[in-house]
């Protein structure tokens, strides 16, 4: 397969919209606008940030026991725009989450030119914009029987869920024409990984030709541009600070898309694309005679039984080492300093100074919302009333929450620590980095701030959507 024209789009969403770039709740009527450029190569830039698939039931995570389509008011018989292709009375349309969950199917499904509409339980319209084309006959069409549908739009659903609810430019690459093959390996020169099988449907899936399988089945493999060993993936992103993943590995933990061996034989290998297969990253976890190739015409799991199935409509994904983190406005999101993961422990507004307490509380003063401060963030407690403030800065500063200002010492720069997906805190006002007094893992120690330290667990912070 030769590689096509430059066909590759470079999408941005507006605010307004619950999809890709700002995932916030579509008011009444709202709209979503995005504007189109030409990239170099085949494949999709666009942004992840869904923190959880909603409706998918999940079991310890990872093992889920309702598809998509199950008891969600979704349905593969009829066509989304039909009343019962998606339900207005019942299931995804009736909540926050579940409107989120669909505003990415559409992105997935549907076209760049191409909408759907729909109302909730109470009458209110919503507009959701198509993005990526995957299945567009799904708006008026059922898809039942189509594994192109099913497999292709499960993919891009795992693609685009950062469990941690930050938003992550990514790359896409995949045998479906509406993404096409080719890597942008100036921009994204890294393969994150690969995402596969089917979650919309339920029960044994032999309507798409794998009789030996019951779904839903959520899986990924690990790309090969990280060092071995190397957590250096996106916060919330394959095994990095999840909660509530809706996919596994199955070929193991940190196993590779390239290397799963049946009777001593890889079984993906022969079927890379055919795009180009180049280099990795110098240093990544790739098999030299094979490279990193763009992505895969096909991934086998089960195999060697009765169950084994080839899967012909995975989404790559490719990333950079470097990237400015987008927050979410419609999320409320917790602080985890890395030097408590064992008993974690999250900033909290309960107190002045502010301190950390344990995250299993679960107490409201825990969550805080996001705001952008030019390039930079606020950090406010639910209501909005207060704002994380730095005070005067000097190194041991304790931080408190005082009525929002628009200051400098109340905006902070949240740059990523990529290797182990946490980020740092750093005060507008003087560059200081939030940080746990005296590297303490108990609670009630004091939050302040201090000179960055790159090599300090106590400076480095998981930052979660609740």
């Amino acid at each position: 397969m030769k590689r096509t024209s430059w066909s590759g789009l470079l999408v941005s969403v507006s605010v307004s919209a619950s999809i890709g770039g700002a995932c916030s709740e579509l008011p009444s009527n709202a709209e979503a606008e995005s504007s189109a450029g030409l990239s170099q190569v085949n494949g999709l830039s666009q942004v992840n940030g869904l923190s959880q698939v909603n409706g998918l039931s999940q079991v310890n995570g990872l093992s889920q026991v309702n598809g998509l389509s199950q008891v969600n008011g979704l349905s593969q018989v009829n066509g989304l725009a039909s009343v019962n292709g998606l339900s207005q009375v019942n299931g995804l349309m009736t909540t926050a989450g579940g409107r989120k969950t669909v505003s990415y199917i559409v992105k997935c499904a549907l076209a760049a030119n191409d909408t759907l509409v729909k109302q909730d339980q109470n009458g209110t319209t919503y507009t959701f914009a198509g993005g990526i084309g995957l299945c567009p006959t799904w708006k008026n069409g059922g898809i039942g029987s189509s594994s192109a549908c099913t497999e292709g739009i499960s993919a891009c659903l795992m693609a685009f869920v950062n469990t941690a609810g930050v938003h992550v430019p990514i790359w896409l690459d995949s045998n479906d024409a509406a993404i096409g093959w080719g890597v942008d390996r100036v921009n994204y020169p890294m393969q994150e990984g690969t995402f596969f099988g089917d979650i919309i449907d339920t029960g044994v899936l032999s309507n798409i030709g794998k009789p030996g399988v019951t779904g839903p089945v959520a899986y990924f493999c690990d790309g090969a541009g990280f060092p071995a060993g190397a957590s250096g993936v996106v916060a919330g992103r394959l095994g990095t600070n999840q909660v509530n993943s809706p996919y596994k590995n199955p070929f193991g933990a940190g196993a590779l898309c390239q290397t799963p061996t049946f009777n001593n034989a890889p079984v993906n290998v022969g079927h890379f694309s055919q795009g180009v297969t180049g280099s990795c990253p110098p240093g990544s976890n790739s098999n030299p005679a094979v490279g990193c190739p763009d992505g895969y015409q096909q991934l086998q799991y089960p195999f060697g039984s009765s169950a084994e199935a080839a899967w012909g409509h995975g989404i790559t994904v490719w990333r950079n080492n470097s990237y400015t983190p987008v927050f979410d406005t419609g999320y409320q999101y917790t602080f985890s300093a890395n030097n408590t993961q064992s008993n974690p422990m999250v900033i909290d507004a309960g107190t002045s100074p502010v301190q950390q307490w344990s995250k299993s509380a679960g107490l409201a003063s825990s969550m805080f919302k996001m705001a952008a401060s030019g390039s930079n963030w606020t950090i406010s407690t639910a209501s909005s009333a207060k704002c994380l403030d730095a005070g005067a800065g000097a190194n041991g500063t304790a931080l408190v929450f005082a009525a929002c200002n628009g200051k400098a010492q109340q905006s902070f720069a949240i740059t990523p620590d990529i290797q182990t997906g946490s980020f740092f805190l750093k005060a507008a006002s003087t560059g200081r980095c939030i940080n746990v007094r005296g590297g303490s893992t108990a609670a009630g120690a004091v939050m302040e701030v201090d000179d960055c330290n790159s090599s300090s667990s106590g400076q480095k912070f998981a930052i979660q959507a609740s």
